[in-house]
């Protein structure tokens, strides 16, 4: 990256983590990666101030995906009660072109530049080139978010898919509903996300009579994957089903004949139990529909942090007065 003018700062600001790093916004390449903790700075801008410590120069463009609703030159984080302006990013960083972009459009925009060594296919399938394609994020919580191509540009279709209410279940299956307060509403973001895992394990275990420490949904997943704990391992057999039937309903919705991609830190954690054969029978159970379903790909995304980055990366290109949108990789070439 000797040409400073394609250079970028670009960063991920999640709920529990920010990610930053430079970026090449011709090649999508990415330097001087750093992972932080979100809750150790009081605002994002001191975690971008504390990161420019530790690069010789910062470059003049800016590209942020955050978890939060854009809209003008400022973007809101609901949960953290945090703003952040155009205006705070020139005056932590002194770059002339600032970009926000949400954070699961950012991770859409990454798709048709992953590669294979990005992706760990749950279900092979044959994509139609240039087809509708969907990305499903379950990590502190969860979001949904489509890609559809329009010309020679690849458009963002993001809605607030994690707070649909979870999905029937059929007779006889645990009941998630045990898992949470009575009456309440029980959104697929309570379900697919650290804090579901937890609940969903700890609900396992109090139906069976038993007495267990609340670990968190890492150690869960760790448990399970290595067969040392049984509520643990059901836990996961349960979570790959109810993954596997709502990602069907976003292919569905979605039309995703491109590939369905599950993002964030619970599938990337969990993939060996998405691989069982639970996760694909529970995606094509959709009565006459399963075919249709059935040549769909579904990829985990192993690199979420750099998809992320190289999602703010592509916004910002296409922000620039002298677009460069970047060079498709050949995986997205028919």
């Amino acid at each position: 990256m000797n040409d400073h003018s394609r250079q970028a700062l670009v960063g991920a600001i999640g709920r529990a983590y920010i990610s930053l790093a430079v970026a090449d916004i011709d090649e999508l390449t990415v330097s001087n990666f750093a992972l932080l903790n979100t809750p150790d700075f009081d605002n994002p801008m001191q975690a971008v101030e504390r990161y420019l410590t530790s690069i010789p120069r910062c470059p003049n463009k800016v590209g942020l995906a955050v978890a939060g609703d854009v809209a003008g030159d400022a973007v809101q984080m609901s949960y953290k009660g945090w703003t952040i302006t155009k205006n705070d990013v020139r005056a932590a960083t002194g770059a002339d072109y600032v970009t926000f972009v949400n954070d699961f459009e950012a991770v859409a925009l990454s798709l048709p530049h992953l590669t294979d060594y990005d992706l760990h296919t749950i279900v092979p399938g044959h994509p139609a080139p240039y087809a509708n394609r969907v990305v499903i994020a379950a990590g502190t919580g969860l979001g949904v978010a489509g890609l559809i191509h329009a010309g020679e540009d690849w458009l963002p279709v993001r809605g607030e898919g994690g707070h649909v209410a979870f999905g029937a279940q059929p007779a006889g299956e645990f009941d998630v509903r045990t898992a949470f307060a009575p009456d309440a509403f029980v959104s697929a973001d309570d379900v697919f996300s650290g804090r579901g895992l937890v609940a969903l394990y700890t609900a396992l275990a109090r139906s069976k009579s038993l007495e267990v420490a609340s670990p968190g949904a890492r150690k869960i997943a760790q448990m399970g994957l290595a067969r040392e704990d049984a509520v643990a391992v059901e836990a996961l057999d349960l979570m790959a089903t109810w993954l596997g039937r709502f990602a069907g309903d976003m292919a569905l919705i979605y039309g995703a004949r491109g590939g369905v991609y599950l993002a964030g830190g619970l599938a990337s954690n969990i993939i060996p139990a998405l691989e069982t054969g639970r996760f694909r029978d529970a995606f094509e159970a959709k009565g006459p529909f399963g075919a249709y379903l059935g040549g769909m790909p579904v990829h985990a995304i192993k690199t979420g942090a750099d998809a992320g980055l190289r999602g703010a990366a592509v916004a910002l290109a296409r922000s620039l007065p002298s677009r460069t949108v970047p060079q498709r990789r050949a995986s997205d070439r028919a």
